[in-house]
């Protein structure tokens, strides 16, 4: 069975299967460990069962709040390993996440994609996300940049619906 489990400082030192991926956007170490110090309960790594227990994703989340004072949640990253694709394991990592989101209060949880990313595009649109907005040139690609779409899902909150 697979299981989900809170991310640790030792984890980071074997993402390289995970990280190197060509759908993965790279991060620096200083980026992982940002998340994992500021919002430990939202760095989540899906661990395969057996003795490897080997790497099959993760997602680092945080949350963030508005001017006027709103909650919202936001997906830095998330990725699954290539052997592991297709079998719900981004879903069950965003549930997660979007749970968590629920619980603090939050009104929305976003995230950032490349545009090009169809397969990324359908899988959040299957969660119920929408896309919100394109950022022209978000990924500083040499020599093409390309744009971003900022997909966003909102919280509904009986306690301020009454």
């Amino acid at each position: 069975m697979t299981s989900l489990r809170e991310m640790r400082f030792d984890d980071l030192f074997k993402l390289n299967s995970l990280v190197f991926d060509a759908l993965t956007e790279v991060y620096s170490l200083t980026f992982f460990v940002r998340y994992l110090l500021e919002f430990p309960e939202l760095t989540q790594i899906a661990i395969a069962p057996g003795p490897e227990g080997r790497q099959m994703g993760y997602i680092f989340g945080q949350y963030k709040v508005r001017e006027n004072s709103d909650l919202y949640g936001h997906v830095a990253a998330l990725t699954v390993s290539s052997e592991y694709r297709r079998l719900g394991m981004a879903t069950t990592l965003m549930q997660f996440f979007f749970r968590m989101m629920e619980l603090k209060g939050a009104s929305y949880v976003n995230l950032f994609m490349r545009s090009s990313n169809e397969a990324a595009f359908d899988l959040y649109r299957s969660l119920g996300y929408a896309h919100r907005l394109t950022l022209k040139d978000y990924y500083p690609d040499v020599p093409n940049p390309e744009d971003a779409y900022e997909m966003r899902k909102y919280i509904s909150n009986p306690l301020l619906m009454q």
